[in-house]
C-alpha cells in the first residue's frame, strides 16, 4: 500500500472515530438549545464533506481492487453519483436555507419537494454518490468506507435527529414519518 493510501485510510478511521463525540455534542445541543451551535455545524460539515473527499480518494487510489469496471458498470456508477448529487441539491433547495441544512435553524418541518419522497435526501444523496464512486472505480476500500459511513449515518438519524424532530414537531413529525420513508 502506498503511503498516500495509508494516510487516506487513517483519515477515514479518524473521521469515523470523531463521529461519536460529534453525535454526543449534537444530541446535547438539540436537547438543550433546539438547534446546533455554529461549531457543531462546522464539525458536521467537516466530517461529512471530509468523508466524501476521502471516499473519492479511496476510489481513485484503490481502483480495481474489487473488480475491473466495465463501461456498463462505470455508466451505472456515474448515474448513481450524479443522481446522488441531484438528490442532495433537491434536499438543500427544499430546505431553502443553509442554516436549516446545518442544524442552525429548526423552525419548520420540511415536507415539500423531495421531502415528499424521503425524510433524509442529503443522506440518500451522499450514499448514492459514495456508492457511485466505489462502483465506478471497482474499489473494495471505497465500498467498505461507504457501507461503514451509511451505518454511522443511520445511527445518527435514529439516535440524534429523529428524537429531536419528535421533540420539536411532535405529532406533525409522527404523521409525516408514517407517510414518508426514512430513506427511499
Amino acid at each position: 500500500m502506498s503511503p498516500l493510501l495509508i494516510g487516506v485510510i487513517a483519515y477515514v478511521v479518524i473521521t469515523a472515530t470523531l463521529t461519536l463525540p460529534f453525535m454526543l455534542r449534537a444530541k446535547a445541543e438539540f436537547k438543550h438549545q433546539g438547534k446546533w451551535s455554529p461549531q457543531t455545524a462546522i464539525m458536521s460539515g467537516v466530517i461529512m464533506h471530509g468523508h466524501f473527499i476521502a471516499t473519492l480518494a479511496l476510489s481513485w487510489l484503490d481502483r480495481g481492487s474489487l473488480f475491473a469496471p466495465s463501461p456498463i458498470i462505470v455508466a451505472i456508477g456515474t448515474v448513481m453519483f450524479i443522481g446522488g448529487a441531484a438528490v442532495i441539491y433537491l434536499g438543500r433547495y427544499a430546505y431553502g436555507s443553509q442554516q436549516r441544512v446545518y442544524g442552525l435553524l429548526e423552525d419548520e418541518l420540511i415536507q415539500h419537494g423531495i421531502y415528499r419522497h424521503t425524510r433524509n435526501p442529503q443522506y440518500v444523496g451522499y450514499a448514492g454518490m459514495f456508492l457511485g464512486a466505489a462502483i465506478i472505480a471497482g474499489s473494495e476500500l471505497a465500498l467498505a468506507s461507504t457501507l461503514f459511513s451509511m451505518a454511522i449515518i443511520h445511527v445518527f438519524i435514529t439516535w440524534v435527529e429523529e428524537p429531536h424532530m419528535r421533540r420539536t414537531f411532535g405529532e406533525a413529525f409522527d404523521q409525516y414519518a408514517q407517510k414518508v420513508r426514512r430513506y427511499i
